[in-house]
């Protein structure tokens, strides 16, 4: 047997550790997950994650058996950044080809490296960027506030994605009761309308006037008359979304683009972002007032400190955004008691390295099959 491998005390911790690039030894021959969010570190871990959301977005839209909700009017809304300097205009969407940059150059599809990149590095403000991400999450509070008081029934599921600029945006899938006279252009409006104060400055946060996408996903007919009434080609898009924004990080330096890809001006560009986050921007708990000695995440991911994906929660008053009443928790202690279940019995010592190989490839297919059975018949996906 290899002496360079892991040794395991048995089968169980031997099929836990592979499909984890990197399990963490909690105690003496016991392996757990690292559960990066991160592809480029752990692609089970983060796949594991945005499945995770995605079931919960589902479980918002869809009942047990994969059909639409019914009673309920679904609204998409964009909330995006105020504007921190003039960046290049680069065309992503065919409506912005053959506009002039600020630059005094038309750039087209080519020239995809300068979208987000600022014109004048120099002259960007780099610390009211980090300081917006900071107060985000209360920005975001006081939308919901908004929203609620035009709907007070109203659920969300928003996530944060971080832009080309490095700058995040919300998208939000807010949920209504079908008898509600809102709509999504006056929810978006409320949305954007509020404002919010900085934890440390003080400074008044708003969201940007740009970037705005507010629209209802509306049921359609599909196939015959006898068909029920389906939104599932609009949700899907919007639940394939929330696994899309999910996998990028703020710690890329060009979001869903290999870091080894980006030029030298987008590398400069990151790097100042990230100095002003670790050196010159306080967070509520800076010892001192030095952001340099201050172990917060934020200040080691872009002044953001809070999670990238929140949903209402169930209360005594609330329905909360699951009806299912689904939770990362409740998902992870499902998955602990399925594996349970399911994995083969392990042998204390004595495993050839054929013994290792043969239990990898008998639980790897067991485990594919049985979790699709499963997950079929408890929460069927998205049509």
């Amino acid at each position: 047997m290899d002496q360079t491998a892991p040794l395991f005390d048995d089968v169980r911790d031997a099929v836990r550790a592979r499909i984890c690039t990197r399990p963490f030894e909690a105690e003496p021959g016991r392996f757990v997950r690292c559960q990066s969010r991160r592809t480029a570190v752990c692609p089970s871990c983060a796949s594991l994650y945005r499945g995770d959301w995605q079931r919960i977005a589902r479980s918002g839209i869809y009942d047990a058996d994969g059909h639409p909700l019914v009673g309920y009017r679904y609204f998409f809304i964009t909330l995006s950044a105020p504007s921190f300097g003039s960046i290049h205009l680069a065309p992503k969407w065919e409506r912005d080809a053959g506009r002039r940059c600020k630059c005094g150059q038309t750039h087209g599809h080519e020239d995809e490296k300068l979208r987000g990149m600022p014109i004048d590095l120099d002259a960007y403000d780099y610390e009211g960027q980090i300081r917006w991400h900071g107060a985000l999450s209360r920005l975001w509070r006081s939308s919901v506030e908004a929203m609620r008081r035009r709907c007070p029934d109203a659920e969300y599921f928003a996530v944060r994605e971080v832009q080309a600029r490095m700058a995040l945006h919300v998208h939000a899938v807010v949920r209504v009761p079908a008898s509600t006279s809102v709509d999504a252009e006056s929810m978006g409006r409320a949305a954007r309308a509020a404002t919010a104060t900085h934890p440390v400055t003080d400074e008044v946060v708003e969201w940007g006037q740009y970037g705005m996408q507010d629209r209802e996903i509306r049921p359609r007919l599909v196939g015959s008359e006898d068909v029920m009434p389906d939104m599932s080609r609009a949700a899907a898009r919007i639940i394939s979304y929330v696994g899309k924004a999910l996998g990028y990080s703020l710690k890329d330096v060009t979001p869903g683009v290999r870091d080894g890809e980006a030029t030298l001006e987008r590398i400069e560009f990151v790097k100042r972002l990230r100095r002003a986050a670790r050196l010159h921007v306080l967070c509520p708990d800076c010892p001192m007032g030095r952001p340099g000695d201050c172990p917060r995440r934020a200040h080691e991911n872009l002044g953001y400190g809070g999670h990238v994906v929140t949903v209402s929660r169930t209360t005594a008053r609330r329905e909360g955004w699951s009806l299912s009443h689904l939770t990362r928790t409740r998902l992870r202690e499902e998955r602990k008691a399925w594996m349970e279940a399911n994995q083969p019995e392990g042998r204390r010592g004595g495993l050839s390295d054929a013994d290792v190989k043969l239990a990898f490839w008998l639980a790897e297919q067991s485990a594919r099959h049985a979790w699709e059975v499963w997950q079929n018949r408890n929460h069927a996906r998205a049509p």
